[in-house]
């Protein structure tokens, strides 16, 4: 009994081996089968992604490329504008500090000419200058403009006159002094030059009385010669109304201060005639 049952077991145990061997190839048969599937699918798959992703990549960069260029002449042009308007911009400011330089020159200048022929030729103004000294000399005072100088003297008795010229112009109250036949040679002979000399000078002459004329408050002097060829009247415009020239003698001599204000060449009936203003006279 006991070696049948064993003999069944055997026989059991080699059926169940033979059943599990047979299993075991045909599992291993599947699997191979189904990796095989597999691995051909995931082929396809791969190459198809992989073409796919090549297409993309390259229809990406194609893309990025053609935008990079599109917004590389835009920005080419944005610069550009941006330049030329900037350009513009600097040219119109330049333009506009040059104008407005030339119209302040422009000014300067004409309130410079005004003061100029103001002072020097009408002995008025000046108008556009600061007054920034007063002298205890009886009144003198200095003005300063842009560029230029005038000082108004007004000595108790002595310059009169205004005189213009550079801010180095020195104050200056020393009358030149010539006598009345030097200056009357020297006008008949050489007359532009001597008078452009002494024109707008504060002078000291020594002549004779001609004329008193107390109404006009002149004083008339100069020098005479018997032909009349050098003959010259110095007629002098008194500084103060309530002047000495009633006082003064005509025929003698007579020392006068004042400053050349004009000059008439003689005719037929009157010889050469010097104007002097500001004048006062001692004899």
């Amino acid at each position: 009994m006991f070696k049948k049952k064993k003999k069944d077991k055997g026989l059991k145990l080699e059926q169940y081996e033979e059943y599990n061997e047979s299993s075991i190839e045909d599992y291993k048969e599947s699997l191979t089968d189904d990796y095989d599937y597999l691995g051909d699918f995931t082929q396809d798959d791969t190459d198809t992604s992989d073409t796919q992703d090549t297409q993309d990549e390259s229809t990406s960069i194609e893309d990025d490329y053609t935008d990079y260029n599109y917004y590389s002449d835009n920005e080419f042009d944005d610069y550009t504008d941006t330049s030329s308007h900037s350009k513009k911009t600097t040219t119109k400011k330049y333009k506009k500090i040059i104008n407005i330089v030339f119209i302040l020159a422009i000014i300067i200048m004409s309130l410079i000419s005004i003061d100029v022929i103001c002072v020097g030729r009408y002995d008025i103004g000046p108008f556009f200058a600061i007054k920034t000294t007063t002298y205890k000399d009886g009144g003198t005072k200095v003005y300063y403009g842009l560029g230029y100088k005038v000082i108004k003297y007004h000595q108790l008795q002595g310059r009169r006159d205004k005189k213009i010229g550079f801010w180095t112009m020195p104050y200056s109250v020393e009358p030149t002094t010539i006598s009345d036949i030097d200056l009357a040679i020297g006008l008949n002979d050489n007359t532009d030059k001597v008078y452009q000399k002494y024109y707008h000078e504060f002078l000291r002459i020594e002549t004779s009385v001609k004329k008193i004329d107390k109404v006009k408050n002149t004083l008339t002097v100069g020098y005479s010669d018997d032909g009349k060829k050098y003959t010259l009247d110095i007629v002098c415009t008194m500084a103060e109304k309530n002047s000495n020239i009633e006082e003064l003698e005509v025929g003698k001599k007579v020392t006068i201060i004042g400053t050349v204000k004009d000059f008439k060449l003689k005719d037929n009936s009157k010889p050469n005639q010097l104007s002097i203003s500001n004048c006062f006279a001692e004899q």
